[in-house]
């Protein structure tokens, strides 16, 4: 069960309107497109940030936890804790993959979920996987961590996609924008 800090920092998020999607992403080294974002709010009152969603094709939102090169940014609003960032990390993938601790975690997904520091609003944190390249954390377009591709690092993405993710209504608005986008042309 996730505690009242996770739920707190990222779990309670109600969404605002969409933004057209189609350009290309602006972390270090990616050439992804665009193809969902969403303003992030705590009891539809409190700005969380913008959550941004960037795939190769729009379209491969229907593989988005497969191994296909994919980048979630979120944008904040507030500042967070970077511990409370790893423990909300480490216990969603724990229940996304059905272990009874976050202990268990593979080691990729260990490697990127403790990676998280501080952060203060108008900071931005971008979670990058390229298949046969891993997977890289950036704050403010600063790379913090590299984690190497493995079977499992593509599953980082269960934490916001996954089937108990952060916020159920986040993923589905932002697949669904995805798909959305990734239908037009």
């Amino acid at each position: 069960m996730k505690s009242s800090m996770q739920a707190a920092t990222l779990g309670l998020l109600l969404l605002g309107a969409g933004v057209p999607a189609a350009v290309a992403a602006t972390a270090p080294g990616e050439d992804l497109t665009r193809c969902a974002e969403l303003e992030l709010r705590v009891a539809g009152l409190f700005r969380i940030g913008t959550a941004t969603l960037y795939l190769d094709q729009c379209q491969d939102a229907e593989r988005i936890l497969g191994p296909v090169p994919k980048q979630f940014s979120l944008e904040l609003a507030r500042s967070f804790k970077g511990d409370d960032l790893i423990e909300s990390a480490r216990s969603t993938l724990a229940d996304n993959l059905a272990l009874d601790s976050a202990d268990h975690l593979p080691a990729v997904l260990r490697c990127m979920a403790d990676a998280y520091v501080d952060a203060e609003s108008g900071d931005r944190y971008d979670v990058v996987y390229r298949p046969g390249d891993g997977l890289r954390l950036f704050l403010n377009n600063d790379l913090i961590r590299q984690c190497d591709d493995a079977d499992d690092a593509e599953k980082y993405f269960m934490i916001w996609f996954g089937e108990e993710p952060f916020h159920r209504r986040m993923r589905d608005r932002l697949l669904d924008e995805a798909l959305s986008n990734g239908s037009v042309g």
